[in-house]
């Protein structure tokens, strides 16, 4: 019985994808506009610079050059605080009709295991979303619901860390590119009900929100410890291992902890950009500037005197503007 399901599964996958390659041809031989490999010729230049990659899932991965890595099974297809990829991992014998079937756009590809029809689902999105340093935690929040939606709509695996996908490129995969344009992010929205955005135990903390709080705690941590270290002659690589220490520590209280190859690519991340912003001189500069500013704001406040006009002691109009009666 195992084996029939089995050969039903890779029968049904078999079938599914020559019945869209004879879908595309027919579209093609009519003149529709219908890109098959748009996407396609595009996706390196889409990957991170260096991202990682493994031709197996559990060993650390490697880092390789963008057209080195496609050449792996699985690969890093977002960089470090930005989001251009939805993945979804599908397991499901019939996963190549899961968008199809849970009434979902169709993905820009879906990569298949030969074996067993189980797969990937990837959305390329019309506008990244940023995650980084000044990140709109609306957009964030946003995008963190419509993923939870899709993840819940089309039966997803919910413990999925949105880190390696199989890669659609690799001849380990059968891979179809459908979708010809990007999505947007409330076309996908449209699809969802309140229902699908549930929030469930597992899934409280996704895969966003577990980089982006890794990443505030470690870089505030830099932010405070940079100019203390480059003082006392620490090296660059030291400093890096110490924010990994950090990170190490938040990361073990994550239900589902980020992987070794993400926190240190975002501790690489931070190190890199602190170490060449926070120098002596323009820290200088940054606390020279905000008591500037202060400063105007004490010499304004003393020429206006907005207590007099409201009648009250500068006592008083000091202590409401603190309690917020006074703006």
């Amino acid at each position: 019985m195992l084996h029939d399901n089995a050969a039903s599964g890779i029968l049904s996958s078999t079938a599914a994808f020559n019945s869209q390659h004879v879908l595309t041809m027919q579209k093609l031989q009519q003149g529709v506009p219908y890109s098959y490999t748009s996407d396609k010729s595009r996706y390196v230049d889409l990957l991170p610079r260096r991202p990682y990659c493994t031709n197996r899932i559990g060993p650390e991965p490697l880092m390789r050059r963008s057209d080195l890595a496609v050449k792996y099974k699985h690969l890093q297809f977002n960089p470090p605080g930005i989001i251009r990829w939805m993945v979804f991992d599908i397991d499901q014998p019939e996963s190549f009709f899961a968008h199809e079937d849970r009434g979902c756009p169709p993905p820009t590809y879906i990569s298949l295991n030969r074996a067993n029809g189980h797969g990937h689902a990837g959305y390329l999105l019309e506008s990244p979303v940023f995650t980084g340093t000044g990140h709109n935690e609306t957009a964030v929040r946003f995008f963190e619901d419509v993923q939870r939606g899709m993840t819940n709509r089309m039966g997803a695996d919910t413990s999925y860390p949105h880190f390696l996908t199989k890669c659609p490129l690799s001849t380990e995969w059968e891979t179809a590119w459908i979708a010809t344009r990007p999505h947007r992010l409330d076309t996908l929205n449209d699809c969802l009900d309140k229902n699908d955005k549930r929030r469930t135990v597992k899934f409280e903390q996704t895969a966003v929100g577990r980089n982006v709080a890794l990443f505030d705690a470690v870089r505030s941590y830099a932010y405070k410890n940079t100019i203390k270290a480059k003082k006392s002659g620490i090296s660059l690589q030291s400093f890096q291992s110490t924010l990994e220490s950090v990170a190490g520590g938040v990361n073990a209280d994550f239900a589902i902890p980020l992987t070794t190859a993400e926190v240190r690519g975002i501790c690489r991340s931070v190190t890199k950009w602190v170490w060449n912003e926070f120098t002596p001189v323009k820290f200088s500069q940054i606390q020279s500037q905000r008591r500037m500013k202060g400063v105007d704001v004490a010499k304004t406040l003393k020429l206006t005197q907005p207590w007099v006009a409201l009648g009250i002691s500068q006592a008083t109009w000091y202590r409401r503007r603190g309690t917020g009666c006074i703006s």
